[in-house]
């Protein structure tokens, strides 16, 4: 059946185009009269008319016909040797695997708190500004019309890390220094408040 077929026999169904022909080919037909005859009962759903030729109680002869039908009861389902010995190594190994989990976890949480009551004794020291130097010791220039400064020498490199080099001990020398100096005075201060605490005694 083409598609223009069921179109016309909706187009009757709805009185447009009444065709003689198509009315003797939907009597004589029996998917356009079944097509004719699910047509009528959705219109008549729609417009509210159904109540005489549906059956209501649906539901409930479903539930019959389900009673009505035999009950099938599946066997029990029977392992092998080798499925019988995997399913017991599982069994036994299970518990195992979830203890050692259990005790991972537990061990990482004893560390965690060892590692948090640790005090830490190292002292903040700034950070030296680190200034990378490109692979060639020099920036390679970005335009082409850019004229090459001349190379350092070997000596005067030697020279700029020397100074460097003493930049950063004379800075370590100085913390040393003032960490020398900050003991001192806590340790003066905690003995000037002896003789005190002995005298108001």
């Amino acid at each position: 059946m083409s598609e223009n077929k069921f179109e016309a026999v909706s187009s009757l169904l709805d009185q447009h185009d009444i065709d003689v022909d198509l009315l003797d080919e939907v009597k004589d037909d029996d998917k356009l009269n079944d097509s004719w005859g699910r047509y009528h009962l959705i219109g008549d759903i729609m417009r509210g008319e159904s109540a005489d030729f549906i059956d209501l109680e649906l539901n409930q002869n479903i539930a019959v016909a389900i009673a009505a039908e035999p009950t099938l009861l599946a066997p029990k389902a029977r392992l092998n040797f080798t499925q019988q010995v995997k399913a017991k190594v599982v069994h036994l190994i299970k518990p195992a695997g979830q203890f050692a989990i259990a005790a991972s976890a537990a061990g990482l949480m004893v560390l965690g708190v060892q590692q948090a009551n640790v005090e830490e004794q190292i002292t903040a020291v700034p950070a030296q500004v680190w200034q990378p130097l490109p692979f060639g010791g020099v920036a390679d220039p970005v335009s082409y019309n850019f004229a090459t400064k001349a190379q350092p020498s070997q000596k005067q490199a030697t020279i700029e890390r020397q100074k460097r080099l003493h930049a950063i001990l004379s800075d370590h020398n100085m913390q040393i220094k003032l960490k020398s100096s900050n003991a001192i005075k806590a340790i003066g201060a905690t003995e000037s408040d002896v003789p005190e605490q002995e005298f108001n005694n």
